[in-house]
């Protein structure tokens, strides 16, 4: 669990310097609570999928593919119940808004489908 949580972070920082840098050179509005509430959600929920694919791992390990299916429409459902209010409380999504989610969602399941498979390999052997 400290692997995948040292490489979560890692990524998200790196990840996130440069998605930051990006509105900076582009000139987009970006507010920095915004920046690390999409960011912050991610990796925390992503940490949660993450503990519970280990804790069942250990208890039942075959359901593990239905588990990880289901960690995705967790992150689904707290992305239109916490992050969705928040971004359209102007009465609208912005492309950057949109973005501040979607863009670590990406690096976190990808870190975590690496860290399933690998989960999966060794339960395997």
């Amino acid at each position: 669990m400290l692997r995948f949580i040292l490489i979560l972070i890692s990524s998200l920082f790196v990840v996130g310097g440069l998605h930051y840098g990006y509105f900076l050179i582009r000139d987009l509005p970006v507010e920095w609570p915004e920046f690390l509430y999409g960011y912050g959600i991610n990796f925390v929920m992503a940490l949660i999928v993450y503990g519970v694919l280990l804790y069942m791992a250990r208890k039942q390990s075959t359901y593990l593919g239905f588990l990880f299916l289901a960690g995705s429409a967790f992150k689904f459902a707290i992305y239109f119940l916490l992050i969705d209010p928040v971004f359209r409380a102007d009465g609208q999504l912005s492309f950057t808004e949109f973005f501040l989610f979607f863009i670590p969602y990406l690096i976190c399941l990808t870190i975590e489908t690496l860290a399933v498979i690998r989960l999966l390999k060794k339960i395997d052997q």
